[in-house]
């Protein structure tokens, strides 16, 4: 085993680019050739000692429907040689539901006998309790990176913090500008108590996290968090474990949840009081912290390590992938083979702010979005974490989003000249945008309103 970890060590070391400059000056530790940080040798994530509350069956407002009876159960009872596994219970042996799908590399673990054939309910989604309630997302502008806050009838939320770093021509704080914004929102809305619901991180790093140093500042307060569980005192999983624990006040078992793979059975993505503390809406969270998958190349990344996360508003839906590139999406697709359904959603915030490796025919294929949403940076900056640098988002990214095979659903109502990038540090080219697609670097904050009815309106140009 020594030797194994030794030769693992010394092959994917030839992929790591070390740091020039001391952590304290801001470097990673390890980064890739396009900058961004991964694991390294003495850089390697842990699962959080305490993991909060238990994942139970998530029941979106898409794939299989899960029966009542079911949903009480967390998903653990549907691991073999559980001591409270599976139902029903029988004097000689036990086998599982046949209504439930479970995630295919666990579905392989168990024996023929104890698998009855699936019959799944796939009945029509439920149907909308008020048709002029409304829900809005704000896609905030924070340069390169990404920060949205979910605001409902019944609560708010955050999904990842922002945003841009590092300096440089034209370049912007993308925390400080998240963080103001949501200060700004917060005294425009009373209701809320100066209170976030539960802010989710979908993976540890700076871009998607910068913001929870100015959070912590802020004076608004943080009743829940959700994270994909990875933990370290270094580098930007230091800073999720910091925050994880500032926001929870200590109390993990109770205000936190991690998202980790190994913890999810079922093929219905994973919820409990963390994940979705609402009345009026309902939130399913997928994929997230898969340690026992470090020794792959792909998974050195924390871009595959992210939390997916989708809200159902009686007929709306809105899916948010993180950071999860294209390998590791197929990954989470494969897994979900017995209902790839959970991923139908009408609005994307595109992964990876519109990188080539953030999507694809396939992926778009099975969420069928009609509205597009592509968090990332302006043109102008030209710093070392740009979207200039990184070259985002890629024309062929765009591509896909508006030519055929699959498009994005729904049309602009005129359309409009925007621009791509060819390529890492080239210059950007004009992209001429008929479908619903939106960029935060393009047009500033977008913020889209839907109706439980499943209407939805997109609104930009707020404050960039």
């Amino acid at each position: 085993m020594a030797i194994r970890s030794a030769l693992l060590a010394l092959v994917a070391g030839f992929c790591w680019v070390s740091a020039v400059g001391a952590q304290e000056d801001g470097a990673a530790k390890y980064q890739d050739a396009d900058g961004e940080e991964i694991f390294g040798p003495d850089y390697q994530p842990q699962s959080a000692p305490e993991k909060g509350l238990p994942l139970y069956i998530g029941r979106p407002n898409a794939g299989i429907y899960v029966p009542d009876g079911l949903l009480l159960l967390p998903q653990d009872s549907f691991r073999a040689m559980s001591d409270t596994w599976s139902l029903p219970r029988e004097d000689l042996q036990r086998q599982l539901p046949n209504d439930v799908p479970l995630l295919r590399d666990v579905r392989k673990g168990i024996q023929t006998w104890q698998m009855p054939r699936l019959t799944p309910n796939r009945r029509a989604p439920i149907q909308s309790t008020d048709a002029t309630a409304e829900m809005k997302v704000h896609y905030v502008y924070v340069g390169q990176g990404a920060g949205a806050i979910i605001e409902l009838p019944c609560g708010v939320a955050a999904v990842d913090l922002g945003g841009e770093f590092g300096g440089g021509s034209g370049s912007v704080d993308g925390g400080a500008l998240f963080v103001s914004y949501l200060k700004e929102f917060m005294a425009q809305h009373p209701v809320y108590g100066n209170k976030l619901d539960v802010v989710y991180l979908s993976h540890a790093h700076a871009d998607h996290i910068n913001g929870s140093t100015e959070l912590r500042e802020s004076g608004i307060r943080v009743e829940k968090v959700v994270d994909n569980g990875q933990t370290t005192a270094d580098g930007s999983v230091g800073k999720q474990t910091e925050f994880r624990n500032w926001a929870t006040e200590g109390d993990l078992k109770r205000r936190y949840s991690a998202v980790e793979l190994a913890r999810q059975v079922t093929a219905t993505g994973a919820t409990n009081a963390a994940i979705d503390p609402f009345s009026c809406a309902t939130v399913t969270a997928f994929w997230g912290g898969a340690n026992e998958r470090l020794s792959i190349p792909t998974y050195s990344n924390p871009n595959n390590h992210s939390v997916v996360l989708r809200f159902d508003f009686g007929q709306a839906s809105f899916l948010f992938m993180g950071d999860l590139e294209a390998d590791a999406a197929k990954d989470m697709i494969d897994q979900f083979d017995e209902n790839i359904e959970v991923f139908d959603a009408d609005v994307l915030q595109l992964a990876h702010h519109g990188a080539e490796n953030g999507i694809s025919d396939e992926l778009l294929n099975v969420i069928s979005p009609r509205i597009a949403i592509l968090s990332m940076g302006d043109k102008a900056s030209t710093g070392s974490k740009s979207a200039w640098k990184h070259g985002h988002p890629r024309l062929d990214s765009l591509s896909i989003l508006q030519d055929d095979p699959v498009t994005v659903g729904d049309m602009r109502s005129t359309t409009q000249t925007f621009w791509g990038s060819p390529g890492a540090k080239k210059p950007p080219k004009e992209f001429a945008v008929s479908r619903a697609i939106y960029g935060t670097g393009w047009e500033g904050t977008i913020t889209v309103t839907a109706t439980q009815s499943g209407q939805y309106k997109v609104s930009a140009n707020e404050g960039h």
